[in-house]
């Protein structure tokens, strides 16, 4: 084992010890941002693959976002939040009938330039796509925006979306809140988000108990986090009132759950099988009482929920006019 991973690995067997490198580490993360340096080891997915197993990611990334969008396939303007280190999906969104795709990263995960066009060129050549790439491997209609937050790219975007969508990202935001209201502004009528959230800690405590990041307190934690983008502790019912509030047709559906392998189906909380529920509950019960303040009210089937699905819909304006007007025509 190199050095450096087994001092960051004796690290993290110290809670008070990782937390104080975390945040030294988010100060340095900070630095580097205020020089421009968008340089980031996460989102680096691919590094790790082979070029067969990136292609069957990438196009199951894509499949389960049409899926849980309800759709058969892309249309219109489509955002891509978080691409990661490849592009493949707003490839494959273009080939599926998307008009343009925009990708945007606050940061800039490490990306082989070769692995980004051979997984590239593998995808369009299996799904008949050579033509939407550039001799310079450019995906046509495609833009990538880097160095700008969800935050503010949606708040401040003059572009309108027919889709935007997410894969594990939304829960590395400093504000998803804000960012799904920014969001939710940008959308055209009749268009949908969707977003695959995961509520875990990312390694943070790996070796203790799965929901030790809710111990810590809030200001330490918001030093540990901020500026690296380490999760930020907005759990499922802080999204199930956003979209409570935002009154738009939607959907929360449960996807992990703390303590349980393996991911789930998305299904709705109402639907999880008792079996799978009864350790994650168990889970919550054994570090409730060293939870932080915050997290303390919170229910245990609430805190037990460690991923998510949320999907939302912006009414489309037409079709409800269209509705109303049928409904008066046809009252007596």
């Amino acid at each position: 084992m190199p050095l450096a991973a087994a001092l960051a690995r004796l690290v993290k067997l110290s809670v008070p010890l990782a937390c104080a490198c975390y945040a030294v580490d988010d100060w340095r993360a900070g630095r580097r941002l205020a020089r421009g340096d968008l340089a980031t080891r996460s989102g680096s997915r691919h590094a790790d693959l082979d070029l067969d197993a990136s292609l069957a990611y990438v196009e199951r990334v894509a499949a389960d976002y049409l899926r849980l969008a309800g759709r058969a396939a892309f249309a219109g303007d489509v955002a891509e939040v978080g691409p990661g280190d490849s592009f493949g999906t707003a490839l494959l969104m273009r080939g599926r009938g998307a008009r343009a795709v925009h990708t945007l990263d606050r940061y800039r995960p490490r990306r082989d330039p070769a692995r980004q066009r051979a997984i590239l060129e593998a995808l369009a050549r299996r799904h008949g796509l050579e033509g939407l790439l550039d001799a310079a491997g450019g995906i046509a209609g495609a833009t990538h925006h880097e160095g700008i937050p969800a935050e503010t790219f949606f708040r401040d975007t003059p572009h309108r979306f027919d889709m935007i969508v997410s894969r594990a990202v939304m829960e590395h935001l400093y504000d998803p809140l804000g960012a799904l209201d920014g969001m939710l502004a940008a959308l055209k009528p009749g268009g949908t988000l969707v977003h695959r959230i995961d509520l875990r800690d990312h390694g943070l405590f790996a070796g203790h108990h799965p929901l030790t990041f809710l111990t810590i307190a809030d200001p330490l934690y918001r030093r540990m986090t901020r500026r690296s983008g380490r999760p930020n502790r907005f759990l499922a019912p802080a999204y199930a009132a956003w979209l409570e509030r935002a009154g738009v047709p939607g959907s929360i559906r449960v996807t992990r759950l703390a303590g349980v392998a393996g991911e789930l189906d998305a299904v709705p909380r109402e639907a999880l099988d008792p079996a799978l529920l009864a350790p994650a509950l168990a889970a919550v019960a054994a570090i409730r009482p060293r939870l932080t303040a915050p997290f303390r009210g919170l229910a245990d089937a609430d805190l037990a929920v460690a991923g998510i699905v949320l999907v939302a819909a912006k009414p489309d304006q037409g079709a409800s006019t269209a509705a109303n007007a049928a409904a008066a025509a046809s009252s007596p």
